[in-house]
């Protein structure tokens, strides 16, 4: 059961004043509502009606808090002082004052003050529900409206918002009045004595009801760990379409390295069921003067890697360390650990700790499958990323271009391996359907750096 009282603003705008009257009141005060009833009490048992309600706890507050436009009309009324020297030809004796009035319109000229766990007999249910009719307004007499009341949940408006109450203190907490025990006969003494409503008003501090997403668990990559290094400065631009050569040199370097017989998922011969180590070459992207340029290179270490494979290829690049790679004749490109570069921090590619949904690809992917009719570039991309062990997408954008700042167009031609089909390369930005911790490398090179990812937004 609940008790709803729902009012409709016959010409769409709210005429109130809030705790400092030259603003207007916007989320509308349950007080305000419950004056208005008060104001059409006859009978006793309108009263007692009244006493009932304002027993039944602080209510919520359902109103549309978004775009609602605020407003003011300037004018002279009559005010209630009286000269000997009257200022109206109307009510003589009394003064003529300029008054300043603030209003708001709201998106939805419906709001409702809804009380979900009340539970009113029906004779209290009819007695409000007649009290409702003879509301001519609620706010000042310019703001006309219509009242009813329901026993029951209102239907929901898309543009509403709901306000509950919230603990003294809450950050962002506004405060609106409210009925409470004994303010019928606040209201009536206030009355008789010629006092003023707001003399009795008490008010809590609300907040708006946040609605959160059902918890969805986070997704984590098949690589758990990289290891990293950046080029020595100073040293020769490396640029982006290199990216194949830089990887391919790793490769070679870290194969020299490590002793016979070398794990399968380092060299990924005999390790088809599972994730390879991955060699990657780091693009500087998604800052304001990303150039797409080199700035580095890692190693993707699987999760799923056995404790002996994952010391031995450690030890092979950190306990000798690796300083240098040889990607084409002449000068050797020197690398070095521990620089603080954005783009060689571990979580500029593994995202924020508790996940992210949206990454767009650093290096082009190169597709799992080949284009054929009927097969669209989306289905590719969400193809290669499952087979790649990551959930599945809900939203998939794919291009020939890059589709962040200083994403690498394609490799450089005649640097990838001869021996791979040619497949589809495109670029991507995916959302999937949970949160996923990084790192995100998926398509028919993956191994080699080509399909890398990187969370959007995501500062690292």
């Amino acid at each position: 059961m609940a008790l709803t009282l729902t009012v409709r603003l016959r010409h769409g705008r709210y005429d109130a004043g809030d705790m400092r009257p030259s603003r207007a009141e916007w989320p509308p005060h349950p007080a305000r509502l419950f004056c208005a009833l008060a104001a059409s009490a006859v009978q006793a048992d309108d009263w007692d009606a009244l006493r009932w309600l304002e027993r039944a706890g602080a209510p919520v507050v359902r109103a549309a808090m978004d775009d609602a436009r605020p407003g003011r009309t300037d004018s002279y009324v009559v005010t209630n002082q009286t000269e000997q020297k009257s200022g109206s030809q109307t009510w003589p004796g009394r003064t003529n004052g300029a008054r300043g009035r603030a209003f708001v319109t709201p998106a939805c000229d419906r709001f409702a003050v809804v009380w979900p766990g009340a539970d009113p007999d029906p004779s209290v249910l009819a007695k409000l529900g007649a009290l409702a009719r003879r509301v001519p307004y609620v706010g000042r007499s310019t703001s006309q409206a219509e009242v009813t009341v329901t026993g029951s949940l209102p239907d929901d408006e898309p543009a509403w918002s709901e306000l509950a109450p919230v603990a003294l203190g809450t950050p962002g907490a506004i405060e609106l009045r409210v009925p409470y025990v004994g303010y019928t006969d606040a209201l009536r003494d206030a009355y008789d004595r010629g006092g003023r409503a707001w003399e009795a008003a008490r008010a809590l501090p609300y907040s708006p009801v946040v609605v959160t997403e059902e918890s969805v668990p986070t997704h984590l990559s098949p690589w758990d760990d990289l290891i990293v290094w950046g080029f020595e400065r100073p040293s020769a631009r490396v640029s982006g379409d290199q990216v194949a050569r830089l990887t391919l040199a790793l490769r070679k370097a870290v194969m020299s390295r490590v002793t016979e017989p070398i794990p399968a998922q380092v060299s990924g011969h005999g390790a088809d069921d599972r994730t390879h180590v991955a060699f990657l070459a780091l693009p500087d992207v998604e800052q304001e003067h990303s150039d797409g340029r080199l700035l580095g290179v890692a190693l993707a270490l699987p999760r799923h890697m056995p404790a002996e494979d994952w010391n031995r290829l450690a030890k092979a690049v950190m306990a000798d360390p690796l300083t240098r790679l040889t990607p084409w004749p002449g000068e050797p490109v020197r690398l070095s650990q521990g620089q603080n570069l954005r783009t060689l921090r571990r979580g500029r590619w593994t995202g924020r700790a508790e996940g992210t949904r949206t990454w767009v690809t650093a290096t082009p992917m190169m597709t799992d499958s080949f284009a054929r009719p009927g097969r669209s570039y989306e289905q590719m991309v969400a193809k290669s990323l499952r087979r790649a062990g990551f959930p599945d997408v809900t939203d998939v954008e794919v291009s020939t271009a890059p589709l962040t700042r200083g994403a690498i167009w394609r490799p450089r031609p005649g640097s990838l391996p001869s021996n791979r089909p040619k497949k589809p390369i495109v670029h991507a930005r995916v959302v999937f359907d949970r949160p996923v911790v990084g790192p995100v490398i998926a398509g028919s090179l993956r191994y080699l750096g080509l399909g890398l990812f990187v969370p959007e937004g995501v500062s690292g």
